[in-house]
Formats: structure tokens, C-alpha cells, sequence
């Protein structure tokens, strides 16, 4: 197999070791050379629903996924069921023969209304109501079969515990034999994945030498792929991101409440406190670390961090929308009194509880009009996991800068995306700190004379001010004077001006492709990733198209938007919500309305053939909105 793009998922029941199954087969790949991206997609239950990893590798960094799947691997019969709609000609679906008796209503832990559209499916088509029958329309539609019977490989293999403890590993490892990746990169993986637990180690490469002898002795091993250069990389996801780029950013101080996807992030940092990675302009916190604290609600983590931040730490928090709405008056408090706090928003699918555990973007509008009343804030976003760790730093120099609360919005496709990531460049590193100084009596913290904005932060506990969530005077008094009113509102806006004038157009908005392209993308977050591999096969197909990638949403580069979308072809704005805000922000600050809409908000993640399908729908079949349905 040469020129390897190879979409695959795993699935399995939530719990049942799938996140084993997927790291075994990208470090394996990674360790050969490939390139891999990877999205996890789960049930909001603890245990028990389906799961499942979609994967893709190639020779070049894969920014997006696509469907059909080239292998489907089910490690339990509820994924073929789940997974009935994406195959096609050419797909191999590997199984478990133990599997294959299951019936679907047996299937308890399949939603209840997904088992009723299944059943309409294998009705239609006039097939047995079981794993055979979704077998059978699977294999009609081009499918490859492949059974294999699980027990029978770990047969004589000595194991500490059940030979159903090793499954997820034996599908991994059959999967890889069967593609024909050599086997000294899976076994070596398992190190990455167990690190000093030998003993565990040794048990699952006997699972591996098992997988790989039974696909010898069967004829079903692949031709041995040919091994590729790479450079060094990290195999991070979104919330680790994040966190690596808090830390080299020079945080201090965390809090949080746990909620998905958002505790990862913390969670991570707690596993490395100690890090000292830091560039040579902050040496003299290596020997900090980072305290993390989880609180016992998202008011106290939002005002801990504040407290934190008063005091001179560099200071975050990290929430997803649930938590973000009980924060709110507390970020109006940072935005009156100046607070540099960055919060770090990882969105889901609402309302309310909504989706839990799957992809959102809509709470722009909200973190852009968060709080009561007017106050400076700025909100930008993050579109890959490369970016989610120099955002992070940035988001916490921009606090530091402009003295102003700093909302990073991460949507929960991104946060579980994995990549391999490029070593980072230790030039982007840059820890950035308020201004400060030591006058003990009437210090002005809220000076007025200042041409940007920004006031001296002070030393706390020898400079002396007042702080109240009332407006002040410059020495933290409360006041009404309609005078010093309208002076302090004004001082505090300036930052946003000067925030816009100072910040490069390219750290706000970028532009990949032709300017004078046919069609223009407007999108950001996420789908940054899904539109430029779909601007490459667009332009296979002959049509020339572009992205106007949107990053900071606050202050908002009008000029920049505006001038570009005036000379730009088909406009087309792609978001994973139902309003498309992005495109609302935009009419907001430039007047220029959008009128063409791919949206996608039913948690899934955008894939580049529906994107590219529904491109064709806007363009040839004049579609204004298209609304994409794909998703297990």
C-alpha cells in the first residue's frame, strides 16, 4: 500500500478500553513515520454506550476526517449496528465471529431511537434483525467481511485475567497486521501506552504476537508498508494543548469545577505541576510550578482565579458553557475592576445539559456578551491543537497586557481531537506581566492619566487600594460622579482600541488560498482543519477556493473582513451551530450580510465529503443553507 490516506474507526463500549485500542494504532503509525489524526466520540454515560475513535492516517499531516470508512474494527456488535451507514465499496469490517448471533433488540445499550432507525434500515432492505443481517447490507453495499474469531487467537496464550480483558488490544493489533504495519512499531507502542508497567507490557505483546501470527498463518497480513522519515512530534489533543501552552506561558495559578470536556485541561496540569519549561524571560519562576485547585462550584473557581490574579499570579480557569453561566457576574467584577484572568471555554452542544459529551460552537454570541453591562473583554479561538497551545500563552499575555478578562473558546471536537504536533518553537514563547510599581499610600490603581488604558497593577500588600464591584474613583473609592463615570468607562474601552491597533491582523484573521478564488469559506474554531482539505480537493476538481479563518472575535478586525468579503466570489459560512454567529459578528462590525450556511449541529464532527458535497449543493444546485446529518 503506497500513498497511504486510510480512514479508520474502532468502536467498543464506553469504558471498554477504546482509548488503548486508538493510542495503540497512532503511536504505532507515528513510530513508522505516519502522520495521524484522530476524534473521539463517546456517550455521556459513565459506562456501557457506544464509543468510538474515527482515525485518519497519511504519509502528509491530515487535517480532516472523511467517510466511507476504509476499515471499520468493532469490538463489540453494537458498533456494527451503530456504524451501518459508514461503509461502502472497499471497506474492511473486521469483527469478532463470537458476535455475530447478537440481535439487535438484545442491543440494550444502543439509544433507543438510533435501534428503531436501524431496524427500519435492515426492515427496507428485508434482513435478519441481528449482526448477521447488518453484516449482510453491509457486504451488499461493497463491504469487506472479515470475522475473526477472537478467543481462538488468544487460545494457549497465557494471560493474567479473562481473554476479554485484551480484546481492545487484539483488535488493534489484527487491524495492523491486516494494513501491514510491522510489527516491531505496535509492539514498541505499548511502552508509550504503559509506561513502566512492565508487567502489563509483557502481557499485551503476547496479545500482539498473537494478533500478528494468527493474520500470517490465515493469509490475511497486509504487504509490510515502507517506513517514513519524521520529524520529532508530540501526540497531544485540544485540552493538552492547552495546558502545555498555560504552562510555558507562565501560569501560576488554575481552578476548576469538573465538567466535560473542560476538566481534562486541569487534570493534565495537575500531572505536571512541576514542569519547568520556561523561556529564559521568566526564569526566575522555574521554580514555581503551577497550583491547580478544584473548587466546589464554577462561582468560586472564576472568583479563586481573580483573587489569584489580584495578588500579581498569572491566573485561568477553565469551564464549558453549564459552568461558564454561573460565571458570568463574576467576569463583569474582572471587567470593572480590571482583573487579568483568562477563562478557557470549551464548548459542547446545548442548551442546558444538551449534548454533554459532543462538538458545539454555539456560544460565540454568549462569551461576546457575557456579564451585565458594558465592559472590555476579548474573546478569541482556537482552530487546531497547534494552536490551542500558543493561544493559551497569548490569552494570558493579553490578560496581562490590556488588565481585562480573556475568554479562549476551544470547541469539544478540538479539545478531543489528537494530532501530532510539530516540536515547539521556543521563539513563540513570550511571558508577558502587568505593569507594576510600589507606592504604599494613594496609589492610583485606577488612574485616569494613561493614554492606553492601562493603570499600574501594584504590589498587593504594599500598594493600597479599594476594590468594589461598584464604579470608583482612581483610588478604588466608590462613586457616582456622572464626571468620573463616563472617564472611567471610557479609560477602560481604551484598551480595546488599543488592543486592536497593537494586535497583527494575522494573530485575528488569516486567509489560506488564491484572494481572487471562486469561493470563499468563512469559518472558524474547529472546521479551520475539515475546509482546507477541502480546499484541496475542491481544486482537484478544478474550483478554486479560499478560507477567511476568523481567530479573534473581540476586539474584531472589521477593516480587514470587510474589505476582503467585498472583493471575495460565493460566500460560504461553515459552523457547528444552527444561527451561524460567526456570520452575525461579521454583519454586527462590518454591516455585510452572509447568505450561503453550512451548519452542522448535531454534535458530530464536519467531515471533509459532506463538506465538499454540500459545497456542490450551494453552488450548483443553489442551495442557501445546507444542514449536514453525518454521525454515529
Amino acid at each position: 500500500m503506497s500513498n497511504i490516506d486510510l480512514n479508520l474507526s474502532i468502536g467498543g463500549p464506553q469504558g471498554g478500553g477504546i482509548d488503548t485500542s486508538s493510542n495503540l494504532i497512532s503511536r504505532a503509525f507515528a513510530s513508522s513515520g505516519y502522520n495521524v489524526l484522530g476524534v473521539r466520540e463517546f456517550h455521556s454515560n459513565i459506562k456501557g454506550r457506544h464509543s468510538y475513535v474515527h482515525l485518519r492516517i497519511r504519509e502528509e499531516r491530515p487535517r480532516s476526517l472523511k467517510y466511507p470508512l476504509d476499515f471499520l474494527v468493532a469490538l463489540d456488535p453494537d458498533t456494527i449496528f451503530e456504524h451501518l451507514e459508514d461503509v461502502a465499496t472497499g471497506t474492511v469490517v473486521l469483527y469478532d465471529t463470537n458476535d455475530e448471533k447478537a440481535e439487535l433488540a438484545q442491543a440494550r445499550m444502543i439509544m433507543r431511537d438510533t435501534a428503531k432507525r436501524i431496524n427500519s434500515t435492515l426492515q427496507e432492505n428485508k434482513l435478519e434483525l441481528n449482526v448477521k443481517g447488518a453484516l449482510a447490507l453491509m457486504k451488499n453495499r461493497g463491504a469487506k467481511i472479515m470475522g475473526i474469531p477472537f478467543s481462538k487467537v488468544l487460545e494457549g496464550t497465557e494471560l493474567d485475567g479473562p481473554a476479554t480483558r485484551y480484546y481492545n488490544v487484539l483488535g488493534a493489533s489484527l487491524t495492523l497486521s491486516i494494513i501491514g504495519l510491522d510489527q516491531k512499531f505496535t509492539r514498541d507502542s505499548l511502552k508509550h501506552i504503559f509506561g513502566n508497567k512492565e508487567k502489563v507490557i509483557a502481557l499485551n505483546v503476547k496479545v500482539v504476537d498473537a494478533a500478528y501470527k494468527y493474520c500470517v498463518e490465515n493469509g490475511l497480513a497486509g504487504e509490510t508498508l515502507p517506513d517514513m522519515d519524521a520529524a520529532p512530534r508530540m501526540l497531544l489533543t485540544g485540552n493538552d494543548g492547552a495546558a502545555l501552552g498555560k504552562i510555558m506561558g507562565g501560569l501560576r495559578f488554575q481552578t476548576y469545577y469538573p465538567i466535560t470536556p473542560a476538566s481534562d485541561e486541569s487534570s493534565i496540569l495537575e500531572e505536571h505541576e512541576d514542569i519547568k519549561w520556561l523561556s529564559n524571560e521568566n526564569e526566575k519562576l522555574s521554580s514555581g510550578g503551577v497550583t491547580v485547585v478544584q473548587t466546589e462550584d464554577e462561582l468560586s473557581a472564576i472568583t479563586m482565579a481573580e483573587g489569584a490574579a489580584i495578588t500579581g499570579a498569572r491566573s485561568a480557569t477553565a469551564t464549558s458553557g453549564p459552568g461558564f453561566s454561573l460565571m458570568a457576574e463574576a467576569i463583569s467584577f474582572a471587567g470593572i475592576d480590571e482583573i487579568p484572568v483568562v477563562v478557557t471555554f470549551y464548548q459542547r452542544g446545548g442548551p442546558s445539559t444538551g449534548l454533554p459529551t459532543r462538538n458545539g460552537q454555539a456560544d460565540l454570541m454568549f462569551a461576546l456578551n457575557t456579564g451585565h453591562g458594558e465592559f472590555p473583554k476579548m474573546v478569541i479561538s482556537s482552530g487546531d491543537v497547534e494552536e490551542c497551545i500558543y493561544d493559551s500563552m497569548k490569552a494570558l499575555n493579553y490578560a496581562q497586557r490590556y488588565q481585562l478578562p480573556v475568554i479562549h473558546l476551544i470547541d469539544k471536537n478540538l479539545a478531543n481531537t489528537s494530532d501530532f504536533v510539530p516540536e515547539i518553537d521556543t521563539k513563540k514563547i513570550k511571558v508577558e506581566q502587568s505593569l507594576r510599581t510600589e507606592n504604599k499610600t494613594d496609589f492610583k490603581r485606577y488612574t485616569l492619566d494613561t493614554k492606553n488604558g492601562v493603570s499600574p497593577m501594584g504590589i498587593f500588600g504594599k500598594d493600597i487600594f479599594w476594590m468594589t464591584g461598584d464604579e470608583h474613583d482612581e483610588l478604588g473609592h466608590v462613586t457616582e460622579d456622572p464626571i468620573i463615570r463616563d472617564r472611567m468607562m471610557e479609560k477602560r474601552f481604551t484598551k480595546l482600541k488599543v488592543a486592536d491597533e497593537e494586535i497583527p491582523d494575522e494573530d485575528k484573521v488569516q486567509v489560506y488560498g488564491k484572494k481572487d478564488a471562486r469561493i470563499t469559506f468563512i469559518t472558524w474554531g474547529s472546521q479551520k482543519g475539515v475546509i482546507l482539505d477541502s480546499i484541496d480537493a475542491l481544486k482537484a476538481k478544478g474550483i478554486e477556493a479560499n478560507m477567511l479563518y476568523l481567530k479573534m472575535f473581540e476586539p474584531f478586525p472589521s477593516k480587514f473582513v470587510d474589505k476582503f468579503l467585498k472583493k471575495a466570489g460565493t460566500i460560504i459560512d461553515v459552523e457547528s451551530n444552527m444561527t451561524g454567529q460567526a456570520a452575525k459578528v461579521i454583519r454586527m462590525n462590518t454591516g455585510f450580510e452572509v447568505t450561503n450556511f453550512i451548519l452542522k449541529y448535531n454534535g458530530r464532527h464536519i467531515t471533509e465529503d459532506e463538506l465538499v458535497s454540500a459545497t456542490a449543493d450551494i453552488v450548483s444546485k443553489k442551495k442557501k443553507i445546507v444542514v449536514l446529518e453525518n454521525g454515529a
